[in-house]
């Protein structure tokens, strides 16, 4: 089952990379495209070029090298695009969550599942999905700033709070 969830991640990746590739032919900025090209090797090479003993110890180095090359590449050479808003603390949340696991299960040597395993399965796919989305969309997935602009008119807008 594991195969097949990597499998699907990857080629989500894949995807979204080819629509960014086909969708910047005639743009100047190509920094969606550089993301998604970035992504897509990243979670490619942790899957058939392991460094570490161990599989989670790999995904986490790799979503470390991955974050450093994405903030490097935006202090440097690239464009923000929308979608690195969500794929930087997707990957980092993706890296707590499976070091939580690994500690669980390598450094306390824990065999009973208990809701954490849950959490690590339907967190990290979860957030691989939206960064995938993220890639193809490239909008503002949550809406956060219309939200929190809302919030804070309502709240002059409130007679009570004269």
């Amino acid at each position: 089952m594991v195969d097949y969830v990597s499998a699907f991640t990857q080629w989500g990746f894949l995807m979204a990379f080819l629509y960014s590739l086909v969708s910047s032919i005639n743009k100047a900025d190509k920094s969606l495209t550089y993301l998604a090209a970035i992504m897509f090797s990243s979670y490619f090479c942790s899957d058939f070029f392991p460094i570490l003993e161990n599989v989670y110890l790999d995904w986490i180095l790799f979503d470390y090298i991955t974050i450093s090359i994405i903030l490097i590449l935006l202090n440097f050479c690239l464009k923000a695009p929308l979608a690195s808003y969500y794929i930087i603390p997707g990957l980092l949340i993706n890296s707590l969550l499976t070091f939580f696991i690994y500690y669980d299960l390598f450094v306390r040597d824990n065999i009973d599942e208990w809701w954490l395993w849950s959490v690590y399965s339907l967190g990290v796919n979860f957030i691989d999905v939206l960064m995938i989305i993220s890639l193809v969309i490239n909008t503002n997935i949550l809406k956060k700033r219309q939200v929190k602009k809302q919030l804070n008119l309502a709240i002059r807008n409130n007679p009570s709070n004269g």
